[in-house]
């Protein structure tokens, strides 16, 4: 069967090949702008993964959006894409959608608190533009034909003047996001590097990992390759029985995940007591000296670290937790108290794409314009995940998303 979705009318036609929030705000975009948009979607829902976003509260941008927190650099053409929108422009983007917001901790969400007020926006706005969604859609090429791109789907071959293909990176893959959209982008020529799962779990192979299982910590964590510090960050760490979690330590896994694969040596330090200074903890060990006199060293360190912690850590450095404690200990209390702010756990893989919450990698923003219009292909453009751009938590990949979709609709429809 061959269809052609121009139909006669002159208004340009525009697939969008999936449903996340890059390819939802591309297709409104180009709607908005006059073109007739059909999107393709793999799954039986739009925005599947985007309900899990923020621990399923949508963390949709943040108020310091800056190319810091991104792979690229600043003053490249992803961060003048990246800036084309600000965090108050996105606020107001979804107050005309109807969804209101609210600012917790820098980042931006739903006041609903729940992704799902996103993506009901969105399903609505494409339903007052006219917008087919075409759901369990099993796309199987998309190749160019003269001045057109035709979609192979099933069995029929359908026209469209521009594509925007917005099929999301690797991670989370039971959401539908495997990787098919390289596929597409690699049939038209373009280069896609290796991919690497990032904001995931770190695996270590450190000794009683399951005596601390279940502590969380507001702790100073350091990526360190090949005994280089990468990466820093600050915030709640979970220890877990396979190796570390937490925001910080997603943050650190952008730094980490590819040398893992790539076999350096990784390590991350861990400071468990951030709050004190080095001086402070002289006066902080010479007062419990003079007053905890007769109390063992697990008494002494109680208040410092969990209780769990003080267990382990006193247990790795092959001390005696009920040895009595005095005066003259105040080198072997310091020694001690020095490893527990540098505290370091090798770290031998990742949780892989199944847990991550982001691609690192993908199409090389270097054969993509400030349109996010393909350099190769003219009327080919890219949105979101699929493109080689990666960020911390925080709504920073979810303002990448919608900035780099509202570019390429607006400027397919043209």
């Amino acid at each position: 069967m061959i269809l052609n979705r121009m139909c006669g009318e002159n208004m340009k036609t525009v697939a969008v090949i999936g449903a996340g929030p890059a390819g939802m705000s591309a297709a409104i975009a180009a709607a908005r702008n006059g073109a007739k948009v059909v999107v393709f979607e793999r799954n039986d829902i739009a925005g599947k993964k985007l309900l899990l976003t923020g621990n399923g509260r949508c963390n949709f941008t943040n108020v310091d959006i800056h190319a810091d927190y991104y792979s690229f650099k600043e003053g490249s053409v992803a961060d003048e894409v990246l800036n084309s929108l600000s965090s108050r422009d996105i606020c107001e983007y979804f107050s005309d959608l109807g969804v209101l917001s609210m600012e917790r901790k820098g980042g931006m969400y739903p006041v609903t608190g729940q992704a799902g007020t996103i993506q009901t926006a969105f399903l609505q706005a494409m339903e007052q533009l006219g917008i087919e969604v075409i759901y369990n859609a099993c796309i199987g090429e998309i190749v160019r034909d003269k001045e057109q791109f035709v979609v192979h789907m099933d069995n029929k071959f359908i026209y469209f003047d521009a594509v925007i293909l917005a099929c999301g990176g690797k991670a989370a893959p039971k959401t539908g996001s495997d990787g098919f959209g390289y596929r597409l982008a690699r049939g038209f020529g373009h280069t896609v590097t290796r991919t690497y799962p990032v904001l995931v779990q770190l695996q270590s192979n450190a000794q009683g990992l399951k005596q601390i299982a279940g502590v969380r910590c507001y702790a100073n964590v350091a990526a360190l390759v090949n005994d280089s510090k990468v990466a820093t960050d600050y915030g709640e760490l979970q220890l877990t029985d396979y190796g570390l979690s937490g925001i910080p330590v997603f943050h650190l896994s952008r730094f980490l995940s590819k040398e893992i694969e790539e076999g350096m040596k990784c390590v991350v330090s861990v400071d468990f007591i951030p709050q004190v200074s080095k001086d402070a903890m002289d006066a902080f060990v010479m007062k419990r000296l003079n007053d905890l006199k007769g109390y063992s060293l697990k008494d002494f360190i109680t208040g410092l670290v969990h209780n769990k912690l003080a267990d382990y850590i006193i247990k790795m450095r092959n001390l005696d937790a009920g040895y009595t404690v005095v005066p003259e200990d105040k080198e072997m209390v310091l020694e001690l108290l020095n490893a527990m702010i540098d505290w370091r756990f090798n770290i031998t893989g990742h949780k892989g794409f199944e847990n991550a919450q982001v691609t690192k990698g993908g199409v090389v923003l270097e054969e993509i314009d400030g349109n996010m219009e393909s350099k190769l292909v003219k009327g080919l453009f890219f949105a979101g995940e699929m493109v080689d751009v990666d960020a911390d938590c925080g709504g920073y990949n979810l303002h990448w998303a919608f900035a780099s979709g509202i570019k390429a609709g607006e400027t397919a429809a043209k």
